[in-house]
């Protein structure tokens, strides 16, 4: 016997997920916190008295009281049970009904593909796990059995709510074995992993992680920094203080830092000792930069960082979430610290037992800068099915997928007014 409740209590939900392979930080009880812009409340479908699917549903309110319901990466559910996901939909279609929403808008961590990004662009025949792509047919055609609409398959960032396309760091093999750290390192390109290791530590570069604020400033100037070179807008300090927060012991933060006088020192000793002209004469250089870096920032400078969220569930598939990161260039741009605070960080949750890091979303074009940033690990690409609508009240639903881009401008103009 089949019953749907919403309002579910949190420590029931938190119990489900744990157990649910591959869940999302999105799916997280503490991502509602970060969202705190929308409504939200935990909804689960009983068989028997036990949870068989759940999702943490994000409600946003539009102009006339309009409600979209979004379940952001969800639903918690095996989607290659028909029975199950029928029972969800009616459960989740009632509720929807009742709040006066006129959809429930899905993304679920279900992929059409994942390969190496190597074995993608032809330049390679490694063959990557298959965990996101395995019964994606069944997946897509039980959704749309049961009356999801499919959104397509747009290449372009920003089309839907979430990237369609992800690069994740796999952390295993073909067969879902951990790697040796060995193995993690020899998938990526030389121009990264060159800079592992004692490349760093020798010019007096650092790695440290936190769990909570205590670097924030130092962070968002990185991310700041970030933003202002490559003309994009990520987020406020009060959104990372917000994630950090919520998180607490979930949140990594990584930063590469340098000691200015042990890279002086470095620098010194190099140019006592080199006799190659143009080797001294950059060396003199860079010690003329960390000189002025010293007297402008201080002689412990935060230069590159990275904020990683383990994910909910402690069984089965464990996918680590890269949401941000930055490199503060205004000084030692040649130190390539960006792809040392990454691969410290992969190496961090290889140990501790996760199975990819995921590095977020990235054009699928595959001709963007980001692609070309994250594709210097190999990294397995992710080409998820994307948007799944299902249409509650068909009139307001018909409005806004056809005119989303103009009733956003007139909701800006209203608001600012």
């Amino acid at each position: 016997m089949y019953k749907f409740k919403v309002d579910i209590d949190k420590k029931e939900y938190n119990e489900f997920i744990e157990n649910f392979s591959m869940a999302p930080i999105t799916q997280d009880t503490r991502w509602k916190n970060v969202k705190s812009s929308w409504d939200s409340t935990l909804c689960a479908l009983y068989k028997d008295n036990k949870i068989v699917g759940a999702s943490l549903l994000l409600i946003k309110t539009f102009p006339m009281n309009l409600k979209m319901i979004y379940s952001p990466r969800g639903f918690l559910i095996d989607y290659t049970n028909k029975e199950y996901l029928e029972e969800f939909t009616k459960g989740i279609k009632e509720y929807a009904k009742k709040i006066k929403a006129f959809v429930v808008k899905i993304d679920p961590q279900v992929a059409i593909s994942e390969e190496y990004y190597d074995t993608y662009m032809k330049k390679s025949d490694k063959i990557s796990p298959k965990n996101y792509s395995k019964d994606n047919e069944v997946k897509i055609n039980n959704l749309k059995s049961c009356g999801y609409i499919h959104g397509g398959f747009k290449k372009k960032m920003g089309v839907y709510i979430q990237p369609r396309y992800n690069m994740a760091i796999s952390l295993i093999d073909k067969d879902n074995k951990s790697l040796t750290e060995s193995e993690l390192l020899s998938n990526f390109k030389r121009n990264a992993k060159r800079y592992h290791g004692d490349f760093q530590t020798k010019r007096g570069v650092s790695f440290i992680c936190v769990h909570d604020n205590s670097y924030i400033d130092d962070f968002y100037r990185i991310i700041k920094s970030t933003e202002d070179r490559q003309q994009i807008s990520l987020r406020s300090k009060e959104y990372f203080k917000k994630i950090m927060t919520s998180f607490k012991d979930d949140a990594y933060m990584y930063i590469a830092r340098v000691n200015v006088s042990k890279f002086e020192s470095f620098l010194e000793s190099e140019i006592n000792k080199e006799k190659d002209e143009k080797l001294v004469k950059k060396y003199k250089e860079q010690l003329e930069d960390a000189k002025i870096a010293k007297e402008k920032y201080g002689n412990e400078i935060s230069i590159a960082a990275t904020l990683a969220i383990t994910p909910p569930n402690k069984k089965g598939i464990k996918k680590v979430e890269y949401l941000y990161a930055g490199t503060f260039e205004e000084v030692f741009p040649y130190l390539n610290t960006n792809a040392s605070v990454h691969i410290n960080s992969f190496i961090d949750m290889l140990n501790k037992g996760y199975h990819y890091a995921d590095l977020e979303g990235v054009e699928g074009t595959l001709d963007d800068h980001l692609t070309n940033t994250k594709a210097k690990y190999n990294p397995i690409l992710l080409e998820y099915i994307g948007e799944f609508d299902l249409a509650i009240n068909k009139f307001w639903y018909f409005i806004f997928s056809k005119f989303t881009v103009q009733l956003k401008k007139i909701y800006r103009l209203v608001k600012g007014r």
